[in-house]
């Protein structure tokens, strides 16, 4: 089941507050309409009852599929740090392990916190695509194209949609502005050896994207971040 809340909202042109109901999470199985609604960016949209402007509002939403067993966990970073988030997503699975019987898997879980990086792994787990070799090819682009697509300033996103059979089209997104500056295509060969890899030795992929926030980006920045300390 989806599930809605209502809260407080101030309109960010004109102040005005007003209730509106919001989505908390969404089962597209049951509602695929609420799937389409975020992929064409009018989830949790609200017009303004006073200046009649119209505003999305980024908030924590849990995105489950259970047809194609897809669970993601979208928690925005705009109020508090990456590193409270993950503690806090730590916290609710352990809860949720001690709540489940002893011999019950707890579900996989997946985080990202932005709207973009939610759309884009779902396509890529509709796709049947493995998230952790996408990821380990970004950051292949990333450190091989540094003055490129640098990673402090540059997302890559991978386009599902319009990728071939022959390759696969990257899209260079800049960090501050958010506009999708340039098209990077890599083999899809490429990808299918690295896949073989990946299947081969996953520790090593694991390692370097341990989850449950799986992004190329970040563990580079990680990596500079470290070495500036040094």
């Amino acid at each position: 089941m989806s599930a809605q809340k209502t809260y407080t909202i101030r309109c960010p042109k004109c102040g005005h507050a007003q209730k509106v109901e919001l989505y908390d999470s969404i089962n597209v199985a049951q509602q695929p309409e609420l799937k389409t609604a975020l992929f064409e960016n009018r989830l949790n949209r609200v017009l303004c009852e006073s200046c009649e402007a119209s505003f999305r509002i980024d908030k924590p939403l849990l995105y489950h599929d259970a047809d194609r067993n897809i669970l993601i966990h979208w928690m925005p970073d705009t109020a508090v740090s990456r590193e409270e988030i993950l503690d806090e997503f730590d916290r609710s699975m352990d809860e949720l392990r001690k709540a489940l019987p002893e011999d019950m898997e707890p579900p996989r879980v997946r985080l990202v916190f932005t709207r973009a990086e939610l759309v884009e792994l779902v396509f890529i787990m509709e796709a049947g695509m493995e998230e952790r070799v996408v990821e380990y090819i970004k950051y292949t682009i990333h450190t091989q194209n540094m003055n490129r697509v640098p990673p402090a300033d540059k997302h890559l996103l991978l386009n599902v949609q319009d990728s071939t059979a022959e390759e696969l089209l990257f899209a260079v997104q800049n960090a501050a502005t958010f506009e999708l500056e340039e098209v990077l295509r890599y083999p899809r060969a490429a990808y299918q050896s690295v896949r073989e890899m990946y299947r081969k030795n996953p520790d090593e992929f694991t390692e370097l994207f341990p989850g449950p926030y799986i992004s190329a980006r970040a563990a580079l920045m990680d990596e500079n971040r470290e070495n500036d300390e040094e």
